[in-house]
């Protein structure tokens, strides 16, 4: 860390609660991906195509082609890729780095879910401390502290949700793996529980065991991820003295949306 760098936060102020070095790590890579997504992902949507194009350009197979007209076209291309390198390095560099409601749809997108502009709000809400409309790196940090620590199930998890997604998904291909999550598991919860979270999100909470078939063991969606963890925090709430107190008033169906939303807004 150099002399200037602010060091990385790994507990909430006056709380305690404290997050693993190898979470605070990871949570600082997805929040510097996260960051300006929606202009980032119009550049590289054009700058990775064209860095596959030139590498088959130069490879053996395309031999028999004209060399002066593969030239040209890596030349062409190569130029291409430098400015949407810079324009890529810019954006990066922007002296302001926050999450806006662009960004949080971008990255749904990118994982196949399709959200109305209401739904986005609501996630930035449930981290914006401020009310400024976007999400600094506090908010970032403070929302998953608390999330990581809910025993209740009543604290907003939308958007930790797509951050934990986000932080699983190291390769940023769209799905988590049994390989991925493990380690991240095993720091959070210790081996006993981390062998139980992965069963869940993995296998049982379809009602089949886990395998450890496809790529790194295994891999789920975001949609399979996100079913299986919001069962998860249901049965969370049904077990906290609010949800025990609905159920036991004879409500079978416990939405604990406004929970929730109490809970926010007492924080």
């Amino acid at each position: 860390m150099s002399d200037g760098e602010a060091p990385l936060p790994n507990m909430i102020p006056g709380e305690g609660n404290l997050i693993a070095p190898v979470e605070l790590r990871e949570l600082r890579r997805v929040y510097d991906q996260f960051c300006n997504l929606s202009d980032k992902l119009k550049i590289t949507d054009l700058l990775y195509p064209a860095q596959k194009r030139v590498a088959l350009l130069k490879s053996p197979e395309m031999a028999d082609e004209g060399e002066v007209k593969l030239n040209m076209e890596i030349n062409e291309l190569e130029c291409d890729i430098e400015k949407w390198e810079h324009e890529l390095d810019v954006i990066k560099r922007r002296p302001v780095q926050v999450i806006r409601a662009s960004d949080v749809t971008a990255a749904l997108k990118k994982l196949g879910k399709k959200t109305s502009k209401k739904e986005v709000l609501e996630m930035i809400w449930e981290v914006d401390e401020n009310l400024d409309e976007v999400i600094d790196w506090d908010e970032f940090c403070l929302n998953f502290q608390r999330n990581v620590h809910d025993n209740s199930g009543l604290e907003p998890a939308n958007f930790y949700n797509l951050v934990q997604f986000m932080i699983y998904d190291a390769n940023d291909n769209g799905y988590v793996s049994i390989d991925e999550t493990m380690n991240m598991l095993y720091a959070r919860y210790g081996r006993d529980l981390m062998e139980e979270k992965i069963s869940y999100l993995f296998g049982s909470a379809k009602g089949q065991k886990v395998t450890e078939e496809g790529k790194e063991g295994g891999e789920i969606d975001f949609t399979a991820y996100i079913e299986a963890v919001e069962k998860t925090q249901l049965k969370m709430f049904h077990e906290s003295e609010l949800g025990r107190t609905i159920l036991a008033k004879g409500k079978r169906k416990v939405d604990p949306n406004l929970a929730k939303t109490r809970a926010k807004k007492g924080h």
